[in-house]
């Protein structure tokens, strides 16, 4: 993946692609859903922007793709992410003597909505981003189309073809028909044209996956469960910060001679065995202890050092990091709520961590529902990233403090009477003529006459 902050980075487009209407329809109700407005724009940009005639010192600066989509360095790279991870576009950079460093941006063609429902990342991203109900309706929209475009005849598989032949029809010379001459096969070669690819998805990654289809081989467990369950199995290693041997191992006692992964039982089994003896040394190293930050020389000196062990940990090593710098143990729960968060609600793994460090600031432990709470409030103000999120926490710190709580005017006590210092008082001077009185009021008052 490649960003610079240079508008003037050249860019060379190398082909074309033709799109025709049903693709425009694939690109705009499947695609767009996943790669955005800004992506989809991006996409017809550099289709009609392909020159035949050009050479690569022609290259124009990037930011003249910035003037035509109107948008920021920043959201130009991350359309263009977008659009490289479902496969409509792959770049390459090549380094010239004249030019320096020059971006390649090779188009591949949309493909027809068939391929797109038949990959599953692709399906199952689109139906996270508009739900199942419409999901279902896009699926049996395509489908019925699919099917306007061939008439279906029962018996069409075995009926007999009776079509003519090239030879029945046509006559060649002998020799042209068995070895086409020179000007026929000179014409062939100067016709060739590279047809574009059709997109793929792009999932490259760290992960040596036929290394791990060996070990699990030992195990009688087919390569094909372990190409059904990549998803799942790189959210968890992502999860957990585990390494292709640390997973098989981990794995290990889900097996039960069943020849199949049991996915959920796995994550349920890592997520309460994670910190044994084994994965806690694991769990106690950085991913990469060479990593560098960005300047965040606006924070304090403290949430400098939360930002850095956010950055280079994994969301279960930077849970068990701060658990253990409490004392405290790290439950299988919290590990689930993490999981849920980062591979389900595709939650960047420095946020999480940041979100992870606010939980333990309110309880002691991460709940699903505290989580969520606070990543809400962050959303609806702009926070996006980990330094983000710690300068919001400040200032919220900051408005606790500079509006407190309580009131400080003096608070008005009052007093009650201390009944055990007072003495009954009977009086016993009294006439029969106030008692008279007495009950004849009574009377009239309740209407006892």
């Amino acid at each position: 993946m490649f960003e610079t902050s240079n508008p003037k980075q050249p860019f060379f487009i190398i082909n074309r692609v033709t799109v025709f209407p049903q693709d425009l329809q694939v690109l705009i109700k499947l695609y767009q859903p996943l790669i955005g407005a800004s992506g989809v724009a991006l996409y017809l940009t550099l289709m009609a922007d392909y020159d035949a005639a050009a050479i690569l010192s022609d290259s124009k600066g990037i930011y003249h793709l910035q003037e035509q989509l109107d948008c920021s360095l920043k959201e130009l790279f991350q359309a263009l992410h977008k659009l490289e991870a479902v496969g409509l576009v792959k770049t390459r950079i090549i380094k010239n003597e004249i030019m320096g460093q020059v971006l390649l941006f090779s188009l591949n063609r949309v493909p027809d909505s068939s391929e797109f429902f038949a990959t599953a990342l692709l399906a199952s991203l689109l139906k996270e981003k508009v739900g199942v109900t419409t999901f279902q309706r896009l699926s049996h929209l395509f489908a019925q189309e699919n099917k306007r475009s061939e008439n279906q005849v029962n018996g069409v598989q075995t009926a007999k073809d009776v079509s003519a032949s090239f030879m029945d029809v046509f006559r060649l010379p002998d020799e042209e028909a068995i070895s086409p001459s020179s000007d026929v096969q000179r014409a062939a070669q100067e016709n060739q044209v590279k047809q574009a690819a059709t997109a793929s998805v792009n999932e490259q990654d760290q992960i040596d996956w036929q290394f791990m289809k060996e070990q699990f081989e030992i195990y009688q467990i087919a390569a094909s469960e372990i190409d059904k369950n990549r998803p799942a199995i790189r959210g968890i290693m992502r999860t957990y910060g585990l390494s292709e041997q640390e997973f098989v191992d981990e794995t290990l006692p889900c097996l039960h001679d069943s020849y199949q992964l049991d996915m959920p039982l796995i994550k349920r089994t890592i997520a309460e065995n994670i910190h044994a003896e084994g994965t806690r040394k694991n769990l106690q190293q950085t991913q990469d202890p060479q990593a560098t930050i960005q300047d965040n020389s606006s924070l304090s000196l403290r949430d400098q050092r939360i930002l850095q062990l956010a950055q280079t940990k994994s969301p279960a090593q930077f849970l068990y990091r701060l658990k253990t710098d409490k004392h405290d143990y790290v439950d299988a729960s919290e590990y689930k709520v993490l999981d849920n968060l980062f591979n389900q609600k595709d939650i960047p793994a420095e946020l999480l961590n940041i979100l992870t460090y606010a939980c333990l600031n309110s309880g002691p432990s991460v709940s699903y529902r505290l989580a969520n709470t606070i990543l809400h409030d962050w959303l609806q103000h702009g926070v996006k990233t980990g330094s983000q999120a710690l300068e919001y926490m400040e200032k919220r710190q900051q408005k606790k403090s500079y509006y407190p709580r309580y009131s400080t005017k003096p608070k008005r006590v009052e007093k009650g009477t201390d009944w055990s210092k007072k003495t009954a008082t009977q009086s016993t001077n009294v006439s029969s003529a106030d008692l008279k009185k007495f009950f004849k009021d009574l009377e009239d008052k309740n209407g006892m006459k």
